[in-house]
């Protein structure tokens, strides 16, 4: 019985400190807070290597079921939100966000990018 509650233990701080180490910041990946004009210029290499890109402005119209218009100062593009990712509390056209995801260039479709985290930005009413 010891065994197994010491099995059991040890699963359980796994599971914790997985759960506390902060998210790989190193190849692949970006912190750096990039316009829509720069994703969409960038969008051939960001789709190929899979880049996480991270994009701060408005969503301003929903198109379908998770398909939405976001815009910051220099355009706008289109954003595709799991339910599940979307924020708990409600929010609309003037709640300034941040968006953290990977960029879809189809060939002959529009670039878009698919939201992992969406957050409300603490001053956003």
């Amino acid at each position: 019985m010891k065994q197994l509650s010491k099995i059991l233990m040890a699963g359980l701080f796994i599971m914790i400190a997985g759960y506390s180490q902060a998210q790989f910041n190193g190849a692949g990946t970006t912190n750096k807070l990039l316009s829509v004009k720069e994703v969409k210029d960038q969008a051939s290499q960001l789709d190929r290597t899979d880049a996480m890109v991270k994009i701060q402005g408005f969503i301003i119209e929903k198109i379908s079921d998770e398909e939405y218009w976001f815009q910051d100062a220099t355009g706008k593009i289109r954003l595709e939100i799991d339910k599940n990712k979307l924020p708990a509390v409600s929010f609309n056209e003037k709640t300034e966000l941040v968006i953290r995801g990977e960029v879809d260039n189809d060939f002959m479709g529009e670039i878009e990018v698919e939201a992992k985290q969406v957050e409300i930005l603490p001053h956003a009413k």
